[in-house]
């Protein structure tokens, strides 16, 4: 690639460079800030000010109301009134806090106590935040005759918000039930909503959530659940919203000896085979049906065996009832007995239970509202320095001493603005990352470390988010890493904007960066190329192109799927001791398949085109997450998709799928579950003479747009032992949960031959503007 051309920096690039800024001590230095404890902010024209008041002595300008030092609450609609005393023959020009200001001014009558030579002023304004605020007034005769005044208040917030309504609760199980209500209204704002179940400890949710699944209940039994509302200064409702339920009574046990055994993405079903001295009344065949839909019809010997038959139902979303019966059919082909059951899949565990998420995002929203710089989550108190000089404002939210340079980036913005930062807010980030990290690349992060190579595989790191409101207070939450980025998916349920710091370093330029990157992620030497050769030119003078963000921005979101990858595969492959390294051909080959994963995206076969933003990535393994051997499947994806070199070029769409929850695609096509073996439009295929024990691998998946033959060409089929169909579903389904990965959100699929032969296991890992974050870790062997 030849030299870049001037651009401005966008925000994809402001993201990482920040980040490599705090992991790496010494690149940009500032000015050492006052250790004392220092006053909010001041904005304006009151800004440079030493004194309270400054008036010309032909002007005389007042503030009287809210006093000095006094508290100021917010009225109905979330308002302060500011008023004064000013002299007749001077104009006001405005009045402002740290992020408003207000130029419609009233004029009118003084107060009874002030001479005629005065006016009255009235005017008012929102607030940006609650807590300690400072309000500048300005007027003037004429340019050289001026008059500023700087007060000092608090602001507080009495009125609660209005009751919940609507209250309901549906989807009621002898376990569970999910309870909804409407929303809540509040002159300032509102921090979220407290649910209780039968007078219990209230579980908080946030401002834009208003349904909660209450878990753990006793089959056939009462219950009351209450919602109240909270707003930012912590004032509830008046009256808590109430209903109550009963729940189910519990199923039955399997009729007949139908028995099952459940999994993240399937089930087994097993049963006995009827087979009496009667040959005329016999089971010759079966019919297995899923939720009274015909899943397949197969003879007594494919899946029976020492009269058991073991059929496996797959795949299956977690966590979900299902029907399953069996019609076993006589040699006459009428149906001899009918086995019926229920069973639910087991829900996939998350490395954060909903109720921390939720916490974290509640009281981020509410240190944000009350001016505070930084808080940090139940977990990681204790382990983060405070900076000297801090004050609490509630537990875990505390003020900095100094936030002046970190304040005048956030909330982030797509404006080309450059920091030099060293304040306490970033001195605490640095001081949080784990040695030889950063925050752009998370990596492993939820397991944990082996006692061989204590540097690897940290536990628990602690990861930045900068969390800002609509009306623009920021707050930066401290969590681990899993903890940080659950908290970024409900950001914008919460009415807040949830995003990594976006700052970039002065001076530096992209190849610097990116050096620094590779050091970060790789302080050993990891027998490749390095991260600037893709698919940047090292001799790219990058100090002269600033638009890292636009034409060639795209790359940049490559090169994080290119460095998770790497980085992953030598931490898995120093836990678990594979023999595995990355050469320079395998190198060469990531990044072509990474290449024409990002085209997929982009909706191209032909020229290579970088990845946008805020996807999911799966790499298959020769072992699913949970280290279950799915070889043969996980090669015959490498082996689809050309091992790496797609044929025809049109298969290049199969790196770039969407979920289709159920394979409700394919269903609404007219496809049954078993299409490779019933339908007549895709006969002869390699599957139809598989060998007893073995079952059909399709890729794509079936649970994916496109399954069967929905992209324009017929998915690829290869027989695979039965014991990998559930791994590989499980698989599956738990990436789907783990990493989030909606109904009808795509995702790419990585299918990476090296890592395949070496045994190593599937991961997956979203990229997002922060970095990339693995989202689906391996099981510790």
């Amino acid at each position: 690639m030849g030299p870049l051309r001037h651009r401005f920096l966008g925000k994809t690039f402001l993201t990482a460079a920040f980040a490599v800024l705090v992991a790496v001590p010494g690149v940009v230095t500032c000015p050492p800030a006052a250790a004392a404890a220092v006053p909010p902010p001041t904005v304006g024209a009151c800004s440079d000010m030493t004194t309270p008041e400054e008036n010309h002595a032909s002007i005389r300008l007042r503030i009287d109301e809210p006093a000095d030092g006094a508290e100021a609450a917010v009225d109905e609609n979330g308002r302060i009134a500011i008023s004064g005393v000013l002299h007749k023959q001077a104009t006001m020009i405005d009045v402002s806090d740290e992020r408003v200001v207000a130029t419609d001014i009233a004029i009118g009558e003084p107060p009874e106590d002030v001479a005629a030579w005065a006016s009255g002023w009235t005017t008012s304004l929102r607030p940006p935040h609650l807590g300690p605020n400072q309000v500048c007034a300005r007027a003037e005769r004429d340019p050289k005759r001026s008059a500023r005044v700087l007060r000092s208040f608090t602001v507080v917030d009495r009125i609660p918000p209005s009751n919940v309504t609507g209250l309901s609760v549906s989807e009621i199980t002898p376990y569970s039930a999910r309870v909804s209500w409407g929303a809540a209204t509040d002159n300032y704002g509102l921090a979220g909503y407290d649910v209780s179940v039968d007078g219990g400890t209230p579980r908080r949710t946030t401002a834009g959530t208003r349904t909660y699944r209450i878990t753990g209940l006793a089959p056939f039994t009462n219950h009351t659940v209450s919602v109240v509302a909270v707003d930012l200064a912590g004032n509830r409702s008046p009256t808590p919203a109430t209903a109550s339920f009963q729940t189910e009574v519990e199923p039955p046990p399997p009729s007949g000896d139908l028995t099952f055994a459940p999994q993240d993405g399937g089930a087994t079903a097993s049963w006995h085979t009827y087979l009496p001295s009667d040959p005329g009344v016999r089971d010759v065949s079966y019919r297995a049906y899923l939720d009274n839909q015909l899943v397949e019809e197969f003879p007594l010997d494919t899946y029976c065996a020492a009269e058991l038959c073991s059929f496996v139902i797959e795949p299956l979303e977690a966590g979900t009832p299902y029907t399953f019966r069996v019609d076993a059919i006589r040699p006459d082909g009428e149906v001899g007995r009918s086995l019926n059951g229920t069973f639910r899949t087991t829900a996939v565990e998350r490395s954060v239970s909903p109720e921390i998420t939720q916490m974290n995002a509640s009281e981020s929203t509410r240190c944000a509202a009350g001016g505070g710089d930084f808080y940090l989550s139940t977990d990681v108190r204790g382990s983060v320095q405070i900076p000297e000089g801090s004050s609490q404002v509630f537990d875990g939210c505390y003020r900095a001493p100094d936030s002046s340079c970190i304040d005048d980036f956030l909330p982030p913005t797509d404006d080309a603005e450059v920091a030099e930062c060293e304040d306490d807010v970033t001195r605490t980030l640095y001081a949080s990352a784990p040695p030889g990290r950063g925050p752009v690349i998370s990596s492993i992060d939820d397991l944990p470390s082996t006692a061989s190579e204590p540097r690897l595989l940290l536990a628990g790191p602690v990861a930045p988010v900068a969390w800002c409101l609509s009306s623009g207070a920021c707050t930066i939450l401290l969590a681990p890493a899993a903890q940080a980025a659950e908290a970024t998916a409900v950001a914008a349920g919460a009415g807040a904007l949830g995003s990594f710091l976006v700052v970039a370093a002065a001076g530096i330029g992209i190849g610097i960066v990116l050096g620094l990157l590779l050091a970060i992620l790789f302080p050993s030497p990891i027998g490749i190329g390095g991260i600037l050769e893709y698919p940047i030119d090292p001799d790219t003078d990058f100090d002269t192109f600033d638009n890292w963000g636009a034409d060639e921005g795209e790359w940049y979101n490559s090169l994080k799927v290119y460095a998770e990858v790497i980085k992953t595969t030598k931490l898995i492959t120093e836990r678990d001791n594979l023999q595995f390294a990355w050469g320079n051909l395998d190198d060469a080959l990531l990044k072509r398949t990474i290449d024409r994963a990002c085209t997929a995206q982009q909706g191209g076969t032909g020229a290579a085109a970088g990845c946008d933003e805020d996807f999911a990535v799966y790499v298959p393994g020769a072992r699913n997450y949970k280290l279950a051997d799915m070889s043969q499947t996980a090669g015959h994806i490498v082996a689809a998709m050309g091992d790496g070199f797609p044929q025809p070029p049109t298969r290049m769409q199969w790196y770039w799928p969407a979920r289709s929850v159920n394979g409700q695609k394919a269903r609404d096509a007219g496809y049954n579950r078993n299409w490779f073996d019933t339908d007549v439009k895709f006969q002869p295929n390699i599957c139809n003479t598989r060998p007893r024990g073995q079952v059909c691998d399709e890729f794509p998946f079936w649970t994916t747009n496109q399954a069967v033959d929905l992209s324009g060409m017929v998915a690829s089929l290869k027989p695979v032992p039965g014991a990998e169909s559930l791994p590989q579903a499980t698989d599956i389904i738990g990436f789907h949960n783990k990493c989030r990965v909606d109904d009808n959100e795509h995702f790419i699929v990585l299918p990476l031959k090296p890592w395949v032969q070496a045994n190593g296991p599937s991961f997956g890992f979203r990229v997002s503007a922060g970095g990339a974050s693995v989202c689906m870790s391996p099981a510790q062997p």
